[in-house]
This record gives structure tokens, C-alpha cells and sequence, in this order.
């Protein structure tokens, strides 16, 4: 099929700097008050690593197509790509840079950022990422310009990451969400709904979690739409797909023969659409409140994130506004303290014991558990992630 035939550059490396003259020239040609600064796309590579080498392989997201035009997954090499950047806005005079990719490459990504680091230029990048990307790639990514980010958050539901196929849990995307807040990153990710096969298993996980994410900018709800060629495509009885054809808009605007006989980009199904329309509702109108919740608790500039620490040393003050009322301060001493920050990142309760092995075990867990019900720490099975992000982090 068409879906599995390539035709493509063995290496990305020769690709010449994208010429947009044309468009630029365009540009001049308008009013004053019709001029703006465009975003500058930069390519640094193609495909998706995570997807592998071959389109109808297990490993990529299922509701995903969007990397069915390439056989494997191609970047440049990061020197290149610095060049590329620095030469186009230069030559157009903007600092406005959209990275095109629809995962970064994991080779060589700090350089690359370093690289744009030692322009000394004062860019606003955009870029897309993956949930496993580590804290310290994130700085070098701000350090660099990188202001928003599409993270592939998609759930906060390990059990439905796991029907996503996103090889990501529920706590490393909370640590992803947590980052973000704590540099200064917009993160634009989606929240997936309705996807099918979810369970009411799935929606109970997310609205358990939903409550620890408050301090975070929210997601946004995004139903699930069938797209050509993903996995959930290629496989419809896996999910419960009892008949898969083109969306009916198409139907509205092609002739007949066409829509009834082209395989169009998006498409619909008959399947459980009815449940998971009534089981997701709630997880819909608690997104909603999470988003007011956050607006609001952004409404003061001044305030910044909503849950936050000052490290005092061997105590730490935590300052929690997720009630919307007057903030909760609470304070941690010696061996708590140590233990809230040893879990900024997700950590195992057997890597905490070996962490404080003159701890006894009760201690411990008792601590871990307070910190939990009182939301400044989140557990996923034997996992714990501290909360709150450290008052003007310029470091991580």
C-alpha cells in the first residue's frame, strides 16, 4: 500500500538551508498594520525515534500517524542545524523559531541547545519533546530560548498511557509538568479522551491524579480522533473498532465516488463512542476546574508558581496556594527536608532507604505517607515525587 512505500534521502545531512525568500518578499508587500514577525520553521530531523525503524512495528503511540511518511527516523547533525538557525534569522531578521520536529533527536540534543546557547541571541523557540526528557536538558533548553513546549503528556493515567502505547507513566509526567513550572516552560500538552477501550479504571486513575497536577499548568482536553494509518487503524478488533470508513465531513465537500473510495486522513468508526463519551465527562469538567483553579492563582504576577519551597539549608518552608484561599505554609527540618528534596525526581522507596540507610524504615514511610495526603508529594506504586518547585529555580 501507499502507507508502506518510501521514497527518501538516505541522510538529511545535504538538505540546503531552507530558502524562504518568497514568502519574506510577500510579506513586504503588505500594509504596516498587516505586517508581523513570523515564526521561522527549523527541521533537525524526520520521523520519530520511538516510532522505530518500521512504520507497522509494535513500538510508536497508537492513536499516531503522523510519521507514516518516513522508514526510520533521520536528524542532522547538531552543528547543522545551530548554522541553519543562526543563518535564517539572521537573514530575516527574526528571533522567532518553531522546531518542526515531531520529537527532538535524543543524540546530540545539548549540544545543539549549547550551540544556540553560545549565539548569545535572545530567541523564543517552540518544540516538541518527549516525557522522559531529563531536568537538565530542560535548562539547557530554556537557557537557549526555548519558551513553550508540546510535551506528549497525553494521560495522567498509567493504565491508559499504557493503551497509548507512550511508554510513559503517570509520574513521569507529572515530573515533566512540575519541570516546566519550575523553569519558566509553557507547556502546552493534550489530555486524550475518549479513546477506545478506556475504562472506568482509566477515568478513577485520572481523577485521583488530577487533584497532585493542580499546581501545574493544565492540558488540554483533546477527544481522540482516528487518524489513517496509526496503530489503533491498523489494528480496529484490538480497540473494539466494528467498522472503520472516512469521516462523514468529507462527505459534505467531495464528490461521492471519492469520499466512498479514498482513503482520507481522518477517520471514524463504529465502536464504544457512547460510553466513552459518558464515562470521560467528569474528567472533563475537573480539567475545567483545574484551569480555573490555575488562572486564578495567576492572576497576581507577582505570586508565581503555586507550590513552591525555600531551602533554608538543613529546614524548608513549602508555600501551598492550591486552595485558592489564604496559602498553607508547612515546614520541613533535617532528615525530611533531605528526603523532600532527594525526591525532586521520582524515586523508588528502595532508592530512598539506601539514600537515608540510618533511617529506620517507619519513620520513613510514616513521612512519605503525611507528605502524600497532603498532596506535597505524589506516589505511583513504590514511586514518590516531591510537588513543590523551588522559588525562582534558576538551576536545577
Amino acid at each position: 500500500s501507499a502507507l508502506s512505500q518510501f521514497s527518501q534521502l538516505a541522510s538529511i545531512e545535504d538538505l540546503p538551508t531552507p530558502d524562504y525568500a518568497e514568502y519574506f518578499g510577500l510579506l513586504r508587500t503588505f500594509d504596516s498594520q498587516n505586517r508581523f514577525f513570523p515564526t521561522l520553521p527549523i527541521e533537525t530531523s524526520r520521523g520519530c525515534w520511538w516510532h522505530g525503524r518500521d512504520p507497522g512495528s509494535p513500538k510508536g503511540c497508537a492513536f499516531c500517524n503522523l510519521n507514516l511518511q518516513w522508514s526510520g527516523y533521520r536528524s542532522k547533525d547538531p552543528s547543522k542545524s545551530v548554522s541553519e538557525v543562526h543563518e535564517l534569522t539572521q537573514r530575516h531578521r527574526t528571533l522567532s523559531v518553531a522546531i518542526v520536529d515531531n520529537v527532538l533527536p535524543e543524540n546530540g540534543i545539548m549540544d545543539f541547545f549549547k550551540g544556540l546557547t553560545r549565539l548569545d541571541r535572545d530567541f523564543r523557540i517552540f518544540c516538541e519533546l518527549r516525557a522522559h526528557t531529563p531536568p537538565e536538558t530542560l535548562k539547557a533548553m530554556r537557557d537557549a530560548g526555548v519558551r513553550e513546549v508540546q510535551i506528549g503528556v497525553e494521560a495522567i493515567s498509567t493504565g491508559l498511557l499504557k493503551r497509548l502505547k507512550k511508554g510513559t507513566t503517570a509520574i513521569q509526567n507529572l515530573e515533566m509538568m512540575k519541570w516546566c513550572e519550575a523553569l519558566g516552560l509553557v507547556n502546552l500538552s493534550n489530555l486524550i479522551v475518549y479513546f477506545p477501550g478506556s475504562d472506568q479504571a482509566d477515568v478513577e486513575e485520572t481523577l485521583t491524579n488530577i487533584p497532585f497536577a493542580y499546581p501545574f499548568r493544565p492540558p488540554r482536553v483533546v477527544p481522540f480522533w482516528l487518524g489513517l494509518g496509526s496503530h489503533v487503524w491498523r489494528n480496529p478488533e484490538t480497540y473494539g473498532l466494528k467498522a472503520v470508513f472516512n469521516h462523514p465531513a468529507y462527505g459534505r465537500i467531495l464528490p461521492r465516488k471519492i469520499y466512498q473510495n479514498v482513503a482520507l486522513i481522518h477517520q471514524a468508526y463504529r465502536g464504544d463512542t457512547g460510553l466513552q463519551k459518558r464515562i470521560w465527562r467528569p474528567v472533563i469538567q475537573e480539567v475545567k476546574a483545574w484551569q480555573k483553579n490555575y488562572n486564578a492563582a495567576h492572576q497576581n504576577p507577582f505570586e508565581g508558581p503555586i507550590l513552591t519551597y525555600r531551602d533554608g539549608g538543613d529546614f524548608m518552608i513549602i508555600r501551598d496556594r492550591r486552595s485558592g484561599g489564604e496559602a498553607l505554609t508547612h515546614r520541613l527540618v533535617s532528615v525530611s527536608r533531605s528526603i523532600y528534596l532527594f525526591c525532586e525526581r521520582h524515586r523508588s522507596l528502595n532508592q530512598i532507604r539506601e539514600a537515608f540507610a540510618e533511617v529506620p524504615l517507619d519513620p520513613i514511610t510514616q513521612f512519605l505517607k503525611e507528605m502524600v495526603q497532603k498532596k506535597l508529594m505524589f506516589r505511583e506504586r513504590d514511586r514518590y515525587l516531591s510537588l513543590a518547585v523551588r522559588v525562582g529555580a534558576k538551576s536545577l
